[in-house]
């Protein structure tokens, strides 16, 4: 029998009817069959991703915003795209981001942003995590960062040399290039045994800093188009350099990173020698973990994880810190009077003994709610569990949902945080309960690896400052370039994955006078 071609004018018929039909069934099925359709939210967001895209990758991060402008109106539980619920309720958040034995699943696009499938970050399902985590979690305690002290503190003194420095020349610091290169300095020291010495360098060499800036800049993008980051990734080496240097020098970073895996696995890299502690993949590879996990495509991508989480979210945090106690005097006064105090009783401050320092300590968690850490959305899907949020009824969360929350709500929550843009560090002492509601690393069993280290640089590196550059020195003192523009530059504006500011830089600038 021979088959007969369809007409072009029928196909032309046929061929947008069927896509209608598609997306007539679609959108009813979005609308009153789908296993979320009960949760409220507006009808757009439920039907297409197209509302978030918009928002975020158009128009810069402003998502957020508009999802905070849904749970005004819808209450704390809200449809946010087809497959997404989002939460505002504070205390539902030790429930989505649980500890122990409860099983948290990520979502396997939210893994795929920033080329690293298969680091811890990225590991989707909860036994993995956990399996990998478990491997790293040791040589991040709180008693490995106690026991390696001495490596942030040589970094915090190069820090404090190149400020003298400053003070000399009295030229600006840029303090966000400054800090960053103080992080990632001690990270990769912490974690390799070596850095690539950015303090040492005239401008901080904020290469690394620049992209991961970048990569944060096409964040939602990716997210909404893993396409975009596959191309990028499959660019020869010499295209890649050609097209952005910047990414030429994080290649040349990703294959030193290499070069240092192949030399453990074969007996020849002798770092861990020369250094008062062994690398992370000493500890990978030594473990009894599957020869998969141990594979070098594997280990590198952890390694960059970890020097990229370890460098961009601490630098910023130290910055809205000192920009903040620069500016308020009586801030600053009452904190160096409590460290002249301390000194006089035990002269040279460790950690340990910063950490007893109540008014820093309130003045360090004021500035972690300000900075944020990261700013995206964290879906997690509790595979085997009904979620329920106190407080509401009818609005059962089936197992598999994505559920979200995210700490830029969280920090800003007017109940919890009366004024939430003011830096008021007298909060954290009036009312110590707020302390289960800072999130900025997270909580739970996938909480951030290094939230130990990075305590441990913002109050070294603070009390550092403040110690060797009073305000009641009688030469120059540290001040900002310009007050105003330093907290327009601070003050969150969208959500870029990490936070982006109102003026789109971070070039906050310190100079002695």
């Amino acid at each position: 029998m021979e088959v007969q071609a369809i007409p072009a004018s029928v196909a032309a018929i046929l061929l947008p009817a069927t896509a209608f039909i598609f997306i007539v069934g679609r959108v009813i099925y979005q609308l009153y069959f789908s296993p979320i359709a009960h949760v409220p939210g507006p009808k757009i967001a439920a039907v297409t991703h197209l509302y978030g895209f918009y928002y975020d990758a158009i128009r810069g991060g402003q998502y957020v915003w508009k999802v905070a402008q849904m749970h005004q109106r819808y209450g704390p539980v809200v449809r946010i795209n087809p497959d997404e619920i989002h939460i505002s309720d504070p205390e539902f958040y030790a429930v989505l981001y649980a500890s122990g034995q409860e099983r948290r699943d990520k979502v396997l696009k939210y893994t795929r942003q920033f080329g690293a499938p298969d680091s811890v970050l990225a590991a989707v399902h909860h036994d993995l995590h956990r399996m990998r985590r478990a491997i790293l979690s040791p040589f991040f305690s709180k008693a490995s960062v106690y026991r390696l002290e001495p490596v942030i503190q040589d970094k915090i003194d190069e820090m404090l040399e190149r400020m003298e420095g400053f003070r000399l020349s009295r030229q600006p610091i840029p303090l966000f290039e400054m800090f960053a290169a103080l992080t990632n300095d001690v990270v990769m020291e912490y974690a390799f045994a070596r850095s690539d010495r950015r303090l040492a360098q005239p401008d901080f060499d904020p290469v690394f800093l620049n992209a991961l800036t970048a990569a944060s800049d096409m964040s939602h993008w990716v997210l909404h188009l893993n396409w975009i980051l596959e191309i990028l990734q499959s660019m020869p080496v010499w295209l890649a350099r050609w097209f952005n240097p910047r990414i030429g020098k994080v290649l040349d970073f990703q294959e030193s990173i290499k070069d240092q895996i192949r030399d453990i696995q074969n007996g020849t890299n002798r770092s861990n020698e020369k250094s008062s502690h062994r690398t992370i993949f000493h500890e990978v590879l030594d473990s009894d973990m599957p020869a998969s996990e141990k594979q070098l495509e594997r280990m590198w991508q952890e390694g960059m994880v970890v020097v990229g989480a370890g460098t961009d979210t601490t630098a910023w945090t130290l910055v809205v810190a000192l920009v903040h106690i620069i500016i308020q005097a009586d801030v600053r006064q009452r904190l160096e009077d409590e460290m002249r105090a301390a000194i006089a009783a035990k002269g040279h401050l460790k950690f340990s003994d910063l950490e007893q320092l109540p008014y820093l300590s309130a003045c360090i968690k004021e500035a972690l709610r300000l900075s944020y850490g990261l700013s995206a959305r964290l879906p997690r899907v509790a595979p085997n569990q009904v979620l329920e949020v106190p407080g509401t009824t009818g609005l059962a969360i089936p197992p598999g949902t994505k559920v979200s929350m995210d700490t830029v709500l969280m920090h800003r929550h007017a109940q919890l945080f009366p004024q939430p843009d003011e830096f008021r560090p007298e909060r954290w002492l009036e009312n110590p309960r707020l302390d289960r509601y800072l999130v900025s690393f997270s909580k739970g069993a996938r909480q951030c690896l290094g939230i130990n280290l990075a305590y441990a640089e913002v109050y070294m590196a603070l009390g550092a400052i403040l110690g060797r550059f009073p305000v009641t020195d009688r030469g120059p003192r540290l001040q900002l370039l310009d007050n105003e523009a330093s907290l327009r530059d601070i003050e969150i504006a969208g959500d870029m994955f990490l936070p982006s500011t109102k003026s789109g830089n971070k070039h906050i600038k310190a100079v002695f006078r």
